[in-house]
């Protein structure tokens, strides 16, 4: 194979792992959210656009976060 390919190979697995990675974390962080604080309860049944933001914005921090380490 070029040297081309092995790069592009390498980089898209970096990209697939790194991609599991991210979501486990905001799956367990979800968890540990609803286990504590029962976040869906509050963003769902109590309609709390506080919660939800919150939310959002772990999961987006996350995905930010591992973005930066993915581009290097």
């Amino acid at each position: 194979m070029t040297e081309e390919i092995t790069r592009f190979l390498t980089a898209l697995g970096s990209t697939l792992l790194w991609s599991i990675v991210s979501i486990l974390i905001v799956l367990v962080l979800f968890e540990v959210l609803e286990r504590r604080y029962h976040m869906m309860k509050e963003i769902f049944h109590e309609n709390s656009t506080a919660a939800a933001v919150l939310a959002g914005s772990f999961v987006l921090g996350i995905f930010y976060t591992v973005a930066r380490i993915v581009v290097g």
